[in-house]
């Protein structure tokens, strides 16, 4: 057992949705980005950071001394399974502790289930005169900001975006149904510019300074007043570091990158996100011939993964200007419709991949299971009977071949199956 679960399992379980719900001091939490919007006008350098609970787990794995029992690894390849970690590890503690201490505003997520029983436990010496959500309804204000604030804040403004996903948002800001879907956020009279990070945000633990120097050069050649950074627990650091070398305003911007890209999965890793801001959706054919574009060098495989992490997208609950948990699903008319009408895209796309290898089949197979589960699709139901039949028969045929099999077998039902809560009175036929 990792660190991070020991924590979550002091946890209580949460009585609703991991980032309760959006109408819960809106008012308060509105004041809260207003207020956010006039310090960033008015003060350089000026530094917002949020307290994700990976950067909350490494800060108390680091005050307990526990920074070798945290998870640091890529995780798997998976289109249905959900995967993150702070990207970090051990070694850049004291920057990130410094930088949490030192920034101007630091959201403390107390909206976000693990933070809001975590946060009591972490010490920090936060510098005298910064700012804070004073409470739990006022955090998550990065959602509330991006939507209310983001657009007049940039107005007349030179921006940029760095981030793994920074090249697929500058590739699809460029399209008509952007423009459509993004008019009542996106900033207009802005100068914009984008940067791609470093190996698409890969090896950031390695990479961290390297990084750093480019970002540094990014906002010198465009002048840049205002960066905003998705970079994991990096762009904590980064954030308050070049906020006070280069006199700008750094905000952490996090998976609001992935909400004006409609993305299913994080740039720099082929798993699902573990939530997903909501704004507006976009088409799935749009989607992928964009992200073909930005990312040329993903194998079959990553690209076919990528492709299931953006279908199951679609079955996230959505709230414009909120976020749910990648396994907080809602099984209705409209998300099934647009499901469906994005699945006979994926199969007319993608269908000469799915036994171009081995690493591709079981992705399939994964997804499929999800599909036959959830009664999505009939191609799915009849894969999970024939995957269900199999595993009857291996368990009345006993044999070193078999056995082999069984385990495997439930090795694709573990990755495959995704908890979720459902209202069987919205069960719709399969298609």
């Amino acid at each position: 057992m990792t660190y991070y679960e020991e924590l979550l399992q002091t946890c209580p379980p949460p009585s609703g949705s991991a980032f309760g719900r959006k109408q819960d001091g809106y008012e308060a939490r509105l004041a809260q980005a207003k207020l956010l919007s006039k310090l960033m006008r008015s003060r350089r350098p000026f530094c917002f950071l949020r307290m994700g609970d990976m950067e909350l787990a490494y800060l108390l794995a680091e005050q307990y001394k526990r920074l070798d029992d945290l998870e640091f690894s890529d995780g798997p390849m998976s289109g249905t399974q959900p995967y993150t970690n702070p990207g970090l590890s051990g070694k850049h503690a004291e920057r990130l502790r410094r930088a949490y201490e030192r920034a101007d505003y630091v959201d403390f997520h107390e909206g976000n289930w693990p933070n809001e029983h975590l946060v009591s436990k972490l010490t920090l010496q936060r510098a005298p005169g910064s700012y804070r959500n004073p409470t739990k309804e006022t955090s998550l204000v990065f959602l509330t900001w991006t939507e209310k604030e983001f657009k007049e804040y940039c107005k007349g403004r030179c921006i940029g975006f760095a981030g793994a996903e920074a090249r697929l948002l500058e590739l699809l800001s460029q399209t008509s149904e952007f423009k459509q879907a993004a008019r009542d956020y996106w900033p207009e009279k802005t100068e914009i510019f984008y940067h791609q990070v470093r190996n698409d945000g890969r090896d950031l633990d390695a990479n961290l300074d390297l990084v750093k120097e480019d970002l540094r050069q990014f906002v010198k050649a465009h002048r840049l007043d205002t960066l905003f950074l998705s970079l994991g627990g990096g762009a904590k650091i980064l954030g308050y570091e070049l906020s006070r070398e280069l006199g700008i305003c750094c905000f952490d911007f996090g998976a609001m990158i992935r909400a004006f890209t409609y993305s299913g999965c994080d740039g720099n890793r082929v798993a699902r996100s573990p939530h997903s801001p909501f704004l507006f959706r976009i088409p799935f054919g749009v989607y992928m011939n964009v992200l073909e574009r930005a990312m040329p060098n993903l194998t079959p495989a990553q690209l076919v993964a990528k492709a299931h992490g953006q279908l199951l997208l679609e079955l996230v609950k959505k709230e414009t200007g909120w976020t749910f948990a990648s396994w907080e699903f809602d099984f209705s008319a409209e998300n099934v419709t647009v499901f469906r009408a994005a699945f006979r895209e994926y199969r007319q796309r993608h269908r000469k991949l799915f036994s171009s290898s081995s690493a591709t089949k079981m992705e399939r197979a994964g997804f499929l299971h999800f599909c036959g589960t959830h009664r999505l699709t009939l191609e799915g139901q009849l894969f999970l009977m024939t995957f269900r039949a199999k595993g009857l028969i291996r368990r009345c045929v006993p044999g070193p071949a078999s056995s082999w099999r069984f385990r495997n077998a439930k090795t694709l039902d573990a990755r495959s199956s995704v908890p979720f809560r459902r209202d069987e009175s919205k069960a719709t036929t399969p298609e």
